[in-house]
């Protein structure tokens, strides 16, 4: 079988096509929508609309299911097409989608179409991920694809404040309207959404140049070498269990959150407005989530992953305490604010040493791109495992054992650090033998 230039240096282009600035902030702030609208925006609309905690939980981690396997069909869009038509046609599809979800909330019996339709929009979301990120290679040079690599950074990050702060926020705003129906609110914020990103897809199919080597076909990709291959690194169950359980309980935190603050007084919770949560969460814990980033990368970048891990695990972890101590007094708005960006600097201070890592693991392979893609599938999968748990522990223990369980259920993936490959000598990968 042929292989496919995961190293991508057959593909890599000799110039920079387009104009850079204006299609590559425009392609991944678009990126970026469909996946808050899906993980998290939802997460708060459901808990609006009286869904239980537990449901809240399963369903929002459920349908995040394409992002898992997108891996699977990435050889279809390698292979047909292009990846630009790829691209318009996944945003083109995903407009729709979102206006399809903003009519099935306001249905008597909504969950079920509305999950449905969001699964799709997942779906789409993978699709576009995969197309925009081959793109990103093809349309820009080497040089440029590590200069903007900051740029697509921020465009995402953007994406994130849109959905989790303004959309949140608006959502309250129109909430509070005398005589307003929560469900008619959410249609009017879904609304806007799908307005606003179709004015950028229109913006970005402007923008967006034609790679010449867009139109190549590639060779089909040599799947069972990949996995073999990537199934039989040295220590193998020591990096999956890290893999897998190292976000587990700041996944629990991030899917039950933003229930917390929002459940009542009487409930455990915090009793806040939909606005309050939209503007703590969406601007104080993105702009905290983005410094944690910077600096966790500039440590890394100082002292080497192997002196970074330790630290940046505590530091995604050690947040909880501060939601046990909340959920303990209920304290007002500005002890909330402070609470929630430590949480999310720590979580990108932590996540940061987390991404390196599943980079270093790949920089010996004979396929890096696609033993990434398989890293960060099993990542989503524990992430996913730890979302459907979240709602039903909360339930069962109330909103303070819920965030001591999290700190349990983040003890088995710090206690695998010790006996992590962190050396170079250690990533031996074992010769593979397939058809």
């Amino acid at each position: 079988m042929t292989e496919v230039n995961s190293q991508e240096s057959s593909q890599e282009p000799r110039k920079t096509t387009g104009n850079p600035w204006l299609f590559v902030p425009s392609l991944f702030f678009l990126e970026g929508i469909p996946y808050f609208i899906v993980s998290t925006v939802s997460v708060t609309m459901f808990k609006r609309l009286g869904i239980s905690n537990a449901e809240i939980g399963l369903w929002t981690s459920l349908i995040t299911w394409p992002w898992i396997i997108k891996m699977l069909w990435g050889p279809l869009v390698e292979s047909f097409s292009t990846k630009r038509r790829w691209i318009l046609g996944t945003q083109i599809l995903a407009t729709v989608a979102i206006l399809i979800v903003s009519q099935t909330i306001t249905m008597q019996n909504f969950l079920t179409p509305t999950l449905i339709i969001l699964t799709i929009v997942a779906f789409l979301s993978a699709t576009h991920d995969i197309a925009a990120d081959g793109f990103y290679l093809l349309a820009l040079s080497q040089e440029d694809q590590a200069y903007f690599v900051g740029i697509r950074g921020t465009a995402y990050r953007l994406a994130n404040v849109f959905c989790n702060g303004g959309l949140i926020y608006l959502a309250g705003t129109f909430e509070a309207v005398p005589g307003a129906v929560v469900s008619e609110a959410w249609r009017n914020i879904l609304v806007i959404a799908a307005a606003v990103y179709l004015l950028f897809v229109i913006l970005g199919s402007f923008a967006m140049p034609k790679p010449r080597k867009d139109a190549d076909k590639k060779a089909s990709f040599p799947f069972k070498e990949a996995f073999a291959e990537y199934f039989s690194q040295a220590k193998l169950h020591i990096v999956l269990g890290f893999i897998l359980l190292y976000r587990f309980g700041e996944s629990m935190v991030s899917k039950m959150s933003n229930p917390f603050l929002i459940d009542t007084i009487e409930k455990g919770g915090l009793g806040m407005t939909t606005s309050e949560v939209g503007f703590i969460t969406g601007v104080v814990g993105v702009v905290a989530l983005t410094l944690g980033g910077i600096i966790g990368g500039m440590v890394i970048s100082r002292y080497g992953i192997k002196r970074s891990l330790w630290p940046m695990v505590l530091a995604m972890n050690v947040p909880n305490l501060m939601y046990i101590w909340a959920a303990m007094t209920q304290p007002g708005k500005v002890w909330v604010s402070l609470i929630v960006g430590c949480d999310q600097f720590g979580y990108g201070f932590g996540f940061a040493a987390y991404m390196v890592y599943l980079m270093f693991i790949t920089q010996d392979s004979k396929y890096p791109t696609a033993h990434y893609a398989i890293s960060t599938g099993l990542m989503a999968f524990g992430a996913m495992g730890a979302g459907i748990a979240s709602g039903y522990v909360q339930q069962y223990t109330g909103y303070i054992g819920f965030f001591i369980a999290t700190l349990v259920f983040a003890t088995p993936g710090i206690l695998l650090l010790p006996f992590l490959p962190l050396e170079k000598e250690d990533l031996h990968i074992a010769p593979v033998d397939v058809d």
